[in-house]
């Protein structure tokens, strides 16, 4: 028989079970609720410091600026340049569906193929400018020539097109609301690029590239959601 002395805490602890049992029941029942309350926020501000004055003069010109939370797909021919009719129209298809996504600030989406994507030169007469892909393009090769003219006096080259011409962007500006003025799923919205983009267009032809926040953070979800699943999965095995 031990005739170590009780710690002081010990008597009293014992004296008060029921009531600290008690105590503790409520304890897990409060933090069990509010851990059912948890939800993982992918919002961009929340991904920022929000203090800095960089991001302060950002957040003060966002209805002007796409808040630096945007997309960009590339479009990229696996075998010759830009310049070709079958290219130019995949271009066209990928702006055009990734137009009515949901989320996407449609009045700033750029591409080769948007009327905000201009060309303009100085003459003796004065300015001259129009769109870089004009309404009357027919995919013949006087067409195709004119477009590449207009996009070696555009700008674009180094931007909206790579210094090799082998490739050419989408540039998808993203609002904080999608449609329904929730916050913007970014899971969904990965799930749709890669369903109604990526394997929609992509082809022995054409390789299709899409970074940004928005995809960057719906691949972490993705995954963390397998992580997750194993984990389950390796836990019933070990209680199996």
């Amino acid at each position: 028989m031990s005739n170590q002395k009780p710690s002081f805490l010990e008597e009293p602890i014992f004296k008060l079970r029921p009531v600290l049992l008690v105590l503790f029941a409520v304890l897990t029942a409060f933090f069990a609720y509010e851990a059912s309350r948890v939800k993982l926020s992918t919002e961009f501000e929340k991904m920022v410091p929000l203090q800095h004055e960089f991001i302060q003069n950002l957040l003060k010109h966002k209805d002007e600026l796409s808040l630096g939370n945007d997309i960009r797909i590339v479009v990229e021919a696996k075998n010759g340049d830009i310049f070709t009719d079958e290219f130019l129209q995949v271009l066209r298809q990928v702006t055009d569906e990734i137009f009515y996504f949901d989320g996407v600030d449609k009045a700033k989406i750029q591409s080769l193929w948007t009327p905000n994507v201009r060309w303009m030169e100085v003459t003796e007469d004065g300015f001259r400018g129009g769109e870089i892909i004009p309404p009357t393009y027919d995919g013949s090769p006087e067409s195709l020539e004119k477009v590449q003219a207009n996009v070696l006096r555009s700008g674009q080259v180094g931007r909206l097109v790579a210094d090799d011409f082998q490739s050419a962007i989408v540039h998808v500006p993203l609002l904080d609301q999608s449609g329904n003025n929730k916050k913007l799923d970014y899971k969904k919205f990965s799930t749709a690029l890669e369903k109604d983009i990526r394997e929609k267009f992509q082809s022995d032809t054409i390789n299709i590239r899409i970074v940004g926040f928005a995809k960057k953070i719906g691949d972490l979800i993705e995954g963390a959601t397998g992580v997750a699943l194993f984990f389950l999965i390796a836990i019933g095995i070990t209680f199996v």
